[in-house]
């Protein structure tokens, strides 16, 4: 991403919510720096309008992270437009047919060895290592995600 030139670079993780305009809003708000008294008297329409004014004038990738189905970006104000990216992830081919991808890359599930290898230089030894609990709930979480990166 860093050899295209972005201004922005702008990651909407779904963590507990199922991504959906609302959150794509709330995240493009403070990523924009957005004042308060400019998006409180707004409702979604004036929000995504804020949002498209903005984004317009740079050239953004916007990564959607574990897209659980089919969004249109456009109700949450991003405009397509030449050289922004718009990525997403999604264990849903559905959404990635709905969504019209242009490119589609499938990623396997890791074996077990190199999913906790994986999880073990994102989290770091000297977490794992704080407690003596901690290593066995993370080999736990890890098995859990079932080879999922």
């Amino acid at each position: 991403i860093a050899e295209h030139n972005f201004d922005r670079v702008i990651l909407v993780e779904s963590r507990t919510d199922v991504i959906n305009v609302e959150t794509i809003q709330f995240v493009l708000k403070y990523r924009l720096a957005i004042p308060n008294e400019v998006w409180d008297n707004k409702n979604q329409q004036g929000r995504a309008a804020e949002i498209f004014q903005r984004l317009s004038q740079r050239r953004f990738a916007l990564l959607l992270d574990d897209l659980r189905g089919p969004i249109n970006l456009a109700e949450a104000g991003v405009p397509v437009q030449n050289g922004s990216k718009i990525i997403y992830t999604t264990i849903m081919e559905d959404a990635c047919n709905a969504m019209g991808d242009q490119m589609k890359f499938k990623v396997d599930c890791l074996l077990p060895d190199d999913a906790w290898n994986l999880f073990r230089l994102m989290v770091k030894d000297d977490v794992l290592n704080f407690h003596p609990d901690i290593l066995e709930l993370a080999e736990t979480v890890a098995d859990l995600c079932g080879g999922l990166p």
